[in-house]
């Protein structure tokens, strides 16, 4: 009888240290990516400035994916051995904070990464816009010289158009100034008018431009017929004041689906940046724009 419940006592016992090992499993140890920023670059002729705002970074390991990662970003993997490693660049199209998109225009970053457990190994990605992207600006609205991009005055009132400036500068000797009183409260700016239609297959449009602003402000598309009557009209994405400067991408490709579904009535549409001083506190403020660009696929 005792040799029974000491044979009993031994089982549990096994029993309840193999079953510990179960429920509690050793947990694997981890290697880590560390990845501080994304480097952009550019060709200055051809593509404008490097500026970017690249907040957040899609992460593949050998074609799975990982997460996606706010930068400056330390990421835990699993995998061992060499594996791909893919990055793809992100942004939060129109400034919303809550959205994170892979930039369609920039090129995804790969390598490949030998993963040690407990070992750490730092990536700074760099990317460039691909091969096949359209710049409508040639490439970029710089401010460099007097030649604006943003010349047509729709409010019809000549002191509130836009002007070269020194005193603000992003980047380069020049940036455009829009200086608003509340005597001449609203302003409507428009591009040159573009009369190179967008297709089904190059709907993917974005605004990019650095900006500092004591006013808010929004911009938006407005498309025109052959009598040059307004067929479409929305102007719905903006910005409120800052004190420094800030990169901003707005996404404008429902906009241009819209256009190709008028595309039989569309001679031509034109970007267009609004504000209003009576919606602000201030009786005089200005706008500071840099580096505008507006990108396509071809």
């Amino acid at each position: 009888m005792r040799i029974r419940l000491l044979n009993f006592i031994i089982v549990g016992i096994l029993f309840s240290i193999t079953s510990c090992d179960i429920v509690n499993p050793e947990e694997p140890i981890p290697a880590y990516l560390v990845i501080p920023e994304f480097i952009l670059n550019t060709e200055l002729a051809t593509e404008g400035t490097n500026s970017h705002k690249i907040t957040e970074a899609h992460i593949f390991v050998a074609n799975e994916l990982i997460g996606v990662f706010t930068l400056p970003a330390t990421v835990p993997v699993l995998a061992e051995g060499v594996q791909e490693v893919q990055i793809f660049p992100a942004i939060r199209p129109n400034g919303l904070g809550d959205i994170t998109e892979i930039y369609p225009f920039y090129r995804r970053y790969q390598t490949t990464v030998d993963f040690v457990p407990g070992n750490i190994e730092t990536i700074i990605p760099v990317t460039e816009y691909s091969d096949n992207v359209k710049f409508f600006f040639e490439p970029q609205e710089s401010f460099e010289d007097g030649t604006f991009a943003f010349a047509i005055d729709i409010d019809g009132d000549p002191a509130t158009t836009i002007e070269l400036t020194n005193q603000e500068v992003f980047e380069g000797n020049g940036s455009g100034i829009i200086e608003l009183e509340k005597a001449d409260a609203q302003m409507e700016l428009g591009s040159n008018l573009i009369t190179e239609l967008p297709t089904a297959t190059s709907a993917a449009t974005f605004l990019e431009l650095n900006y500092k602003t004591e006013a808010s402000f929004l911009v938006g598309i407005i498309g025109y017929d052959s009598q040059g009557r307004i067929i479409y009209s929305l102007i719905d994405k903006g910005v409120n004041p800052r004190d420094d400067w800030n990169k901003i991408y707005f996404d404008f490709t429902e906009e241009m689906i819209d256009l190709v579904s008028v595309e039989d009535q569309l001679a031509g549409w034109r970007l267009v940046i609004v504000s209003d001083l009576f919606e602000e506190e201030a009786d005089q403020a200005n706008i500071f724009l840099d580096n505008i660009k507006l990108v396509q696929f071809r």
